[in-house]
């Protein structure tokens, strides 16, 4: 799996926040907390510490010993909260699409923002997606996954149950600025299209100046649609 540029270094800031306010918490001093709030403190941790693994070493690398070693924890602790890999595998790939959407900026955006600016605020959240850690790890997840005629369903419900969102809130937000809710479905995937071939074309070639022309190009052929 490729390595990405600009990765965070440390596991905690791989955490989604409500993980890792959990994830921090458990290693705090003692607090009156619940048992079901300690087992899931320690779910976040653990899903992390997959997470990591991956991202660091590829989907080879996420053995249970791995990951046990990478949260700080014994293999029994682990195997516990993930009796089984698969269970691992979803954690993971959770773990990877949930920093994605709070990384996300739609709802950002000033409800004023001229149509170029949408375009090109659509353009930059998928380029952080599709350029980042999380999206190699959930495309890992999902090719090894297919190898598995069983298993292959439950992760793809699970990424498609994490990405669409992302998808439809831009999609809403296009409609606001102005296009057709038709035009905005193909806005989305056309442009999710064009940025994620980009990431990659980086496999083989660097950016250039041709990959901004065509990002220019799709801004203004959809500026002169609405």
């Amino acid at each position: 799996m490729a390595k990405i540029d600009n990765r965070p270094d440390s596991l905690a800031n791989r955490i989604t926040p409500s993980y890792r306010e959990a994830a921090l918490s458990s290693s705090a001093k003692p607090q009156r907390r619940t048992q079901a709030e300690r087992s899931e403190a320690m779910r976040a941790r653990l899903a992390a510490a997959a997470f990591e693994t991956i991202s660091q070493g590829g989907f080879n690398a996420l053995r249970m010993r791995n990951v046990a070693n990478a949260a700080g924890v014994s293999q029994g602790a682990l195997m516990h909260h993930f009796p089984d890999k698969n269970m691992l595998v979803l954690a993971a790939v959770e773990q990877a699409l949930e920093l994605a959407r709070h990384d996300s900026d739609a709802s950002a955006l000033a409800p004023d923002a001229s149509p170029e600016t949408v375009l090109r605020a659509l353009i930059d959240d998928l380029h952080g997606f599709f350029f980042s850690d999380r999206f190699w790890v959930a495309i890992g997840i999902t090719l090894e996954a297919s190898r598995d005629q069983e298993f292959y369903p439950d992760v793809r419900r699970r990424v498609s149950g994490l990405r669409t969102p992302f998808y439809e809130g831009w999609q809403q937000r296009l409609v606001v600025a102005g296009w057709t809710e038709e035009q905005s479905r193909i806005m989305v995937r056309s442009a999710a299209a064009m940025v994620s071939g980009s990431a990659i074309r980086r496999f083989w070639a660097p950016s250039d100046e041709l990959e901004a022309a065509v990002t220019d190009q799709w801004v203004n052929d959809w500026l002169a649609r609405r």
